[in-house]
């Protein structure tokens, strides 16, 4: 569909892969929405591939902050955002990793501990364009069942001569209350009569986010509620596991350089080198004021008719083994990022003959996300009772002593548990080399054929360095005021109707206190890391014909794409041995057996054929057929074969793993759309979709046992010092044996809950998509486009269903611009319906294995700008002006999973060109 941005000929902008069509492409200097508009249109229909995409207005003058928040413009694409900016996409209701994203035509390494490609790397100032091929075409790169993306950037043989751009802006947030600079420049010139040239480009930017959230690790189902005076409350009740107000203070710094070097020896050689390098960097410092809730605590409840505790109380003094409730106060830098992408690439465009040409092209890129070791999480708390009221549109736990900013006395402040390094570093490394050629035949209707090779050799590397430290979990130990620093912290800003202020301190004095008292946190390499390699060697060919049909022309072209891929795992596993207590009787600690090395292989084959169709029924109308195979390939976690134990807590005992076995998700699709040029810039079309995926991956959660070799001598008890008969564990209850009491800690084997990948489902995904766009001779323009997606596999309220399509689910887009002389102005609105975000939480991080699904969220953008003379321009920009938040529920809409709010960003700045 043309979007309201820049729809662009499939690979016209790409300088590294071969033409869908090889249609000769007039070089436009494209000024404005509404030459980019014709532009877009007039690409659409030379095209024969299903695609649209977006382009810059002029060089370094992109629409949108990153190009995930440009893409969401086109029809039928969606973005996830990370700190309210757009990171990754999703293309027809697949998500992330069924997208594959190019940059030049080459993939690049990703800091993801996946697949999905991180579009928050990348500035947009660098980029010239992007382009979404929904249907498949054999030279196309495979691994994309909902779309194939390439981002193009800058060359010098683009421009004429010197051109140089370069611009400053300011932004502000309107929840941090902070403005930070963003500025870029780009330099290009040609030198020898045009036949060497070279292109620089720098872009730096800083963002102070702050991110408000509330939250759940998730609701837990069938559970009794009970407290020591009343006995049984209600049964099979969902209830939180706990809830968690943040705020996220970050700086975002993001530095993207690039140089490009290319040269023509020859009017039939063109050779192009070029390299980048990106560095971004989030430096996160959370606050919380959390509550954990456990069952056999609570004093009173309201419960829903499907069960949900939408009212209950956490006493003190009634629980029935799980120790009191207390106000925890949370530091916590888990949100950090440290990623280096880097790149270089080789191309050889060569006009051999007249009919013969080809393209070589070898590249290698590397990304890294540099977080081992890093990434503290504190807590101190103090022994309280609070509320839990999710009856109102905002749920709210109320503390006792913290009425209308007041505090408890700060002297009550108790250490409780640490950690350091909670989170998983990756080093991504991704080699290619390419080789395509065209043959131009003489004939009326055998028109071409390409035909090419492609070899990719991938190796990521994902581990983690971890330490906890528990030496005084259980609030039993005077929280170190002065050394601490601890302190009232009020929230800036923060979701109207909650508790604002508590307490916070210095997390990183926390752990100097740790190692003053002897118990410091000193990550090491855990056993649990993995190495993939990959590498896929494809051939394909394509054929074009073109006849007519009375007076209608009708152009198809046929072809297929063959792949082999071939799958090495290797791993490190030390399996659970035993669990041991901590002073926290809710909390406690793994104890693993000798590691053991683990190594796989597989291998498999696809091919893939397609079919493209483009019919003109007359010289404004076409209509589209596509019918092709494609194919999306495991996730890199999903294959490591690795087991990661989470930390045990009470009747909570959690782990994951992955499975090299895995198949890629393959599916068989068709596409069918109707384009209506009816006016020089104006455009209806339609379009209808199929996809049927077999081998889907589903990540479901199964109990698992695991023997507790370190009990065999202990008769079956716990094998610490502290879990001998006669310690005492409990303050309240001295003479209690606690071990023998819990589950968790006594017995020959213990049940885990284990969320697993395995192939074996298929899923239906059809829709349509419109889109509409008009231009008045006043100036005023609109563009429209919606996206109805429906499965054969979503979720419902029937829990023994096993099995449904996250991501899938509508959107809108509407675009009202005004261009007219030196003035330029445009309102949009980008509207993404409810969603399932994940089947089972456990696998992004949840603790309960229910559901999540995220709620309609519409957008509002504003910009506008003015052209103060021939080179400079003067704009302002306005990023969820709303400021629309974010929220996500459970199985049932009582049960609020988290509500986000990232507030709004507004820009202004002054660009300029020479």
């Amino acid at each position: 569909m043309a979007s309201a941005l820049n729809t662009s000929d499939a690979f016209s902008q790409d300088f590294e892969q071969q033409s869908v069509n090889d249609a000769s492409v007039e070089v436009i200097e494209i000024r404005g929405i509404v030459s980019s508009l014709k532009r877009a249109m007039s690409d659409k229909k030379e095209n024969l591939a299903v695609s649209d995409g977006i382009a810059a207005e002029d060089l370094g003058k992109f629409p949108d902050l990153n190009v995930a928040e440009s893409l969401q413009r086109i029809t039928g694409v969606s973005i996830d955002r990370n700190g309210g900016e757009g990171q990754k996409i999703t293309v027809r209701g697949f998500g992330p990793q069924f997208n594959t994203v190019l940059v030049n035509g080459r993939q690049l390494a990703t800091d993801d501990a996946g697949r999905a490609f991180n579009f928050d790397v990348l500035a947009a100032d660098q980029i010239t364009g992007a382009s979404i091929y929904k249907s498949g075409v054999a030279n196309l790169q495979s691994g994309g069942i909902g779309s194939t993306i390439n981002v193009s950037t800058a060359r010098p043989f683009d421009y004429d001569g010197f051109q140089a751009v370069g611009s400053v802006k300011g932004v502000y947030e309107t929840l941090s209350e902070e403005t930070s600079p963003q500025a870029s420049f780009l330099a290009s010139n040609t030198f020898a009569e045009d036949k060497i040239g070279l292109l620089l480009a720098v872009s730096h930017q800083e963002r102070q986010v702050q991110v408000n959230r509330i939250g759940t690790a998730g609701w837990r189902p069938g559970l009794t509620l009970s407290n020591r005076n009343d006995g049984v409350l209600a049964t099979n009740v969902y209830l939180p596991r706990n809830w968690n107000q943040t705020v996220d203070q970050q700086d975002r710094t993001r530095t993207n350089a690039s140089l490009v070097a290319q040269f023509a020896p020859t009017d039939d050689v063109t050779i192009t080198l070029d390299g980048f390098v990106s560095k971004f960097e989030i430096d996160s410092q959370l606050s919380a004021l959390a509550s954990w809730f456990e069952a056999d605590r609570v004093s009173s409840a309201t419960i829903s008719d499907f069960g949900t505790a939408l009212q209950f109380t956490q006493g003190i003094d009634v629980h029935e083994g799980s120790g009191n409730p207390a106000s925890d106060f949370i530091s916590s830098t888990r949100g950090i990022r440290d990623v280096t992408n880097k790149g270089f690439g080789l191309n050889v465009d060569w006009n051999i003959t007249d009919t013969i040409s080809a393209k070589f092209d070898v590249s290698t890129s590397d990304a890294e996300n540099d977080v081992a070791g890093k990434g503290r999480n504190n807590v101190v708390g103090i022994i309280n009772s609070y509320e839990f009221d999710g009856r109102g549109n905002i749920p709210t736990v109320i503390h006792n002593g913290f009425e209308n900013g007041s505090l408890p006395d700060v002297s009550l402040n108790r250490l409780h548990g640490n950690d350091l390094g909670n989170i998983f570093a990756s080093q991504d490394e991704v080699t290619e080399y390419k080789a395509d050629f065209t043959y131009l035949a003489d004939s009326d209707v055998f028109r071409k054929v390409d035909f090419g090779f492609l070899r990719s050799e991938r190796e990521k590397y994902v581990f983690q360095e971890f330490a906890a430290q528990c030496a005084f979990c259980g609030y039993g130990t005077e929280a170190p005021i002065d050394e601490l620093n601890i302190r009232p912290f009020t929230a800036k800003n923060f979701l109207s109707g909650l508790i604002d202020t508590w307490y916070t301190y210095d997390g990183d004095a926390y752990l100097d206190y740790l190692a003053s008292q002897g118990a410091p946190l000193e990550p090491t390499l855990q056993p649990n890391y993995y190495n993939i390699e990959e590498d896929v060697t494809a051939i394909y060919a394509n054929f074009e014909l073109g006849y007519d049909i009375g007076d209608m022309p009708l152009t198809m072209n046929f072809g297929a794409r063959y792949e082999e891929t071939n799958l090495s795992v290797s791993a490190v596993q030390a399996l659970i041995a035993d669990i041991v207590p901590t002073s926290d009787l809710t909390l406690y600690t793994n104890v693993f057996a000798p590691a053991e090395n683990i190594t796989e292989s597989s291998s498999y084959a696809n091919l893939l054929p397609s079919l493209n169709v483009k019919l003109e029924i007359q010289e404004d109308m076409i209509v589209r057929f596509s019918r092709y195979d494609s194919l999306s390939r495991p996730t890199m976690s999903q294959l490591s074969p690795a087991t990661t134990f989470n930390s045990p807590r009470r009747q909570n005992l959690q782990a994951s793993g992955g499975n090299p076995d895995l198949k890629p998700f393959s599916a068989d699709n068709w596409d069918l759309s109707f384009e209506w040029y009816y006016s020089d810039d104006s455009i209806f079309s339609f379009a209808l979709f199929s996809k049927e995926v077999e081998d889907f991956i589903v990540t479901l959660s199964a109990d698992e046992t695991y023997a507790m070799t370190n009990r065999l001598p202990n008769d079956y008890r716990c094998a610490a010092a502290d879990c001998a008969p006669g310690i005492s564990l409990d303050p309240e209850e001295p003479n209690r044996d606690v071990v023998a009491d819990t589950n968790e800690l006594n017995g020959a084997s213990e049940v885990y809950t284990v969320t697993r990948p395995q192939n074996g489902e298929t899923a239906k995904v059809n829709g349509y998509e419109a889109a509409v766009t008009h231009v008045w001779d006043n100036g005023f323009g609109i563009t429209a486009n919606a996206t109805i997606v429906n499965s054969d596999a979503e979720i419902s309220a029937d829990t023994s269903r096993t099995f449904a399509l996250a991501g899938l689910g509508d959107s809108q887009n509407l675009i009202v611009f005004y261009e007219r002389d030196a003035f330029q102005a445009r309102i949009a609105f980008n509207n993404r319906e409810s969603f399932l975000f994940a089947l089972d939480n456990t696998s992004v991080g949840g603790k309960t294995g229910e559901p999540v699904t995220t709620k309609t969220y519409g957008q509002w953008d504003v910009s506008a700008s003015y052209d103060i003379s021939e080179n400079l321009t003067v704009f302002i920009e306005g990023i969820n002006v709303t400021e629309e938040e974010l929220t996500q529920i459970g199985r049932f809409p009582n049960q609020i999973y988290s509500i986000e709010d990232n507030g709004a960003r507004y820009s202004l700045g002054i660009r300029g060109s020479f």
